[in-house]
């Protein structure tokens, strides 16, 4: 355990026989700097997919939808990333950088006895870190399904999420300046209602908004937010679009019109430099693998399969 985790969690989720789908193996990996992470491994059969956490806001059951389905034709891997659920939560900023969130998925691959899964992620803080893997270890990758890609600064970020600043004390509470350091120490807990109404603004979206402001604000951690979001970062758009081409694996991009957290131009760019296909969710949010769950699970089902039949031509 790292001197800054505190003991592992477990919360309510953990141990939830009202879930669709219980997983046939449940287990903890340990990163390259000591963090624990927990792990859930169902069905069988090849290829792996491997659903990695939007870490630390949320846990594993954001893939509720996902896992019950897809275990009935392939073998799944879910886990919760550092800082939220049933893994440990470092509170310094280095815990949050790019490299070691990155060896956290590798971790959780050899714990779990995947030498090869297609990644499937959602926004900045899995779709980003799925791609490093692919260009640094591509034998380990065999493809990725990216919900609302976030793969920074390829295009400018939505206007309204950069109108405040984090780190200053603000005049006003309104909107977007909920973004905000000194907003989240005095009510963490409005700003996930908030932050979770917006990216889930589609009509008939509560049980899914519900959800995640639970799982955020119950059995996640504002330390672990606050350390994320100091995370160290040399990155420039040069090195992000070198990180983009070094991926080799096919890669399948899923992005909603209406999507109020990441633009749909950063999907577009991502395409343009990769060559993956893009499906456009007309006025699809952010949380389309939630709102839209059996279009985001034949996409998945549908994209794995092309992957086996790639192989055999």
């Amino acid at each position: 355990m790292t001197a800054n985790a505190p003991a592992v969690t477990t919360t309510n989720y953990g141990s939830d026989s009202g879930r669709a789908r219980l997983p046939d193996r449940t287990g903890f990996a340990t990163s390259s700097d000591g963090v624990r992470l927990a792990f859930d491994v169902y069905g069988a059969g090849e290829p792996t997919i491997a659903f990695l956490p939007s870490t630390p806001i949320i846990h594993a059951r954001q893939w509720k939808a996902q896992i019950p389905y897809l275990s009935r034709h392939f073998r799944v891997v879910a886990y919760d990333g550092r800082g939220n659920g049933r893994s440990e939560r470092p509170t310094t900023p280095e815990a949050y950088a790019d490299d070691r969130v990155v060896d956290d998925l590798t971790a959780v691959l050899d714990a779990s006895g995947t030498r090869t899964a297609v990644l499937v992620g959602l926004c900045g803080d899995a779709v980003w870190r799925a791609v490093l893997l692919a260009g640094r270890a591509p034998e380990r990758v065999a493809g990725i399904v990216a919900f609302a890609p976030g793969v920074p600064l390829l295009t400018d970020p939505h206007p309204w999420r950069v109108e405040y600043s984090f780190l200053d004390e603000l005049p006003t509470d309104e909107g977007w300046a909920k973004l905000n350091r000194h907003y989240w120490r005095r009510d963490y807990a409005g700003f996930i209602r908030f932050f979770f109404g917006e990216v889930g603004c589609e009509p008939h979206s509560t049980k899914v908004v519900d959800d995640m402001v639970r799982w955020a604000a119950v059995d996640g951690s504002m330390d672990a937010m606050l350390a994320d979001m100091d995370a160290p970062s040399d990155r420039d758009r040069e090195a992000v679009v070198a990180a983009a081409l070094a991926v080799r694996c096919p890669m399948l991009l899923v992005h909603g019109t209406a999507d109020r957290c990441q633009p749909p131009s950063r999907s577009r760019a991502l395409a343009e430099l990769t060559g993956a296909r893009l499906v456009v969710v007309e006025g699809g949010d952010h949380l389309i693998p939630g709102r839209h769950p059996v279009l985001a699970n034949l996409l998945i089902r549908d994209f794995v399969r092309s992957l086996a039949k790639e192989t055999v031509q």
